[in-house]
């Protein structure tokens, strides 16, 4: 993130209002990351597939709906039975027996996306105190510290000795998901707002299969294509705008 705020010009600098943003912006992200990692130990990784992709915009939209008194129309609801039918028939739900669904592992993927949806109000009202850059960076930094807090018994050291293929995953994961993907996630929150652009989760049952299939050379298959049609179709109900000029009450 260093290079990315000294190319674009932004201040590391912030006051007290932007302090407070990213002191709860980094407690949220690094329980998200906890919370999902924990699921996919204690829990079952393809129940996590479907609960934290369908569950991340809806739970946004909801807070901002309560919170922030958003308006809601008939498009957005229907766009959200979109995405979450198109989750659950890309990754196949109902071969899910009710045993994997509860769980307790899989608990931690609920709390996931409850702290996500929180995640994405608060970067979206943050921009009026702190510039998006600076607050991705400061939450990282911040975040990280946490991560350290919880290792300090651990011999954190240990990956010096991991091959190659560890440390090439470790960076395509930080410059790519955590530099690039979430600081433009964050931005995207600022333009749009937190209800429309966690919508665009909605894409990640698709996208990951399309990238499979190139990288690992796995099969895109009928559920997934059908159920990728249905997710698009969400993130374009959502965000396309005078469908409906009359919110509801």
């Amino acid at each position: 993130m260093i290079p990315v705020l000294l190319i674009t010009k932004n201040n590391f600098k912030v006051n007290f209002e932007g302090v407070k943003y990213i002191f709860v912006g980094s407690i949220l992200i690094f329980s998200y990351n906890i919370f999902f990692f924990m699921g996919t130990n204690l829990g079952f990784a393809n129940v996590g597939g479907v609960i934290v992709p369908t569950l991340n915009p809806i739970i946004t939209f909801i807070l901002s709906v309560i919170i922030f008194r958003e308006k809601i129309y008939n498009k957005d609801f229907i766009g959200l039975a979109f995405g979450i039918c198109g989750g659950i028939i890309v990754l196949e739900a109902w071969n899910l027996s009710a045993g994997h669904m509860i769980t307790n592992g899989n608990l931690f993927f609920l709390f996931a996306s409850i702290s996500w949806g929180i995640m994405s109000i608060i970067s979206g009202k943050s921009h009026n105190a702190v510039a998006t850059l600076t607050f991705s960076f400061w939450v990282y930094f911040i975040s990280s510290l946490f991560c350290l807090l919880m290792n300090v018994n651990n011999d954190i050291l240990v990956v010096i000795n991991f091959d190659f293929v560890f440390w090439f995953n470790l960076i395509i994961l930080s410059i790519g998901a955590q530099v690039f993907g979430t600081t433009v996630y964050f931005i995207a929150t600022t333009k749009l707002g937190p209800p429309k652009a966690s919508s665009f989760i909605f894409l990640v049952p698709i996208t990951a299969p399309i990238f499979s299939m190139f990288l690992i050379g796995e099969k895109l298959g009928i559920y997934t294509i059908i159920g990728g049609i249905m997710t698009m179709t969400a993130v374009y109900l959502i965000n396309k705008e005078k469908i409906q000029t009359e919110p509801i009450d």
